[in-house]
């Protein structure tokens, strides 16, 4: 209860910062599902996911179900301990879609989208993967450097964040009023593509973490595209030294894991 009593706390901090620009009433959610493919059947699953899912959420699309669908390969960590090779990510806007994402598209639905062998796929997907963990992430915050960019970014650094309970407030304030801005100073110079803050619903109290960032990168290199960061840093935040501002994100939270993933197929 107390992980209940904490996310529907912060949600009200967010909601009453967010109506204030009144720009979207339905907030995102996003479904993360991690899968463990079965040794050897790496390249069945993905035939399955881009053949055969694809065309099943491409509809849900159509039927106003979800928002979009991503296919990401984990590319680091690495290694055979790895708890997950892939995830899939599915948006659904409003806390109504998100407890029937399926809506009421049924299996003889299904069944006129497929031919026998994709059908035939789709029954046989739980042999080629396990699906490891399905969470859901509220959509806290957003920012791209081409807000009216119409495909997703090839790489996304995935940060894994630990935040007490009594610092909800000041984590939230940290990364919308702190980091935030310099973030969108920097991708005026490249590197990142966009930036996110994502609240995890649920996770119970014994989770390792609660909340995530990501940062988005359309091409390889652009991960190592430097920037002037005490430049940015008296531009963004005035008087302001390195070391109060590392401060500040420190006592917030502490970063728990990361992973780099990149996009492999999508459908919006």
């Amino acid at each position: 209860m107390k992980n209940v009593k904490h996310f529907v706390l912060f949600v009200a901090l967010v909601l009453s910062t967010l109506s204030l620009l009144a720009q979207n009433p339905e907030p995102s959610f996003f479904i993360v599902e991690t899968m463990k493919a079965t040794p050897g059947m790496d390249d069945q699953y993905l035939k399955a996911e881009r053949e055969v899912w694809k065309r099943i959420h491409q509809e849900r699309i159509k039927l106003g179900l979800i928002t979009s669908w991503s296919l990401y390969a984990v590319r680091m960590p690495s290694g055979t301990d790895r708890p997950y090779d892939y995830v899939t990510v599915t948006v659904v806007q409003g806390w109504k879609k998100l407890e029937n994402p399926y809506g009421n598209l049924l299996a003889s639905d299904v069944e006129k989208l497929l031919t026998k062998e994709q059908l035939a796929i789709a029954n046989e997907t739980g042999k080629l993967r396990n699906l490891t963990q399905s969470n859901v992430y509220y959509g806290v915050d957003f920012v791209a450097a081409d807000p009216k960019a119409t495909t997703f970014a090839k790489y996304q650094m995935i940060n894994f964040m630990k935040v007490k309970d009594e610092k909800a407030e000041e984590y939230y304030n940290m990364e919308t009023k702190l980091v935030k801005p310099m973030h969108v100073e920097m991708m005026k110079t490249g590197g990142r593509s966009a930036w996110g803050l994502y609240s995890r619903v649920l996770g119970g109290e014994g989770q390792p973490f609660n909340y995530v960032t990501s940062d988005f990168y359309n091409k390889w290199e652009d991960m190592a595209a430097a920037s002037d960061f005490q430049k940015i840093l008296a531009k963004v935040h005035p008087g302001m030294t390195a070391k109060a501002y590392e401060k500040k994100i420190f006592d917030a939270r502490s970063m728990v894991n990361q992973e780099l993933w990149e996009l492999l197929d999508s459908a919006r």
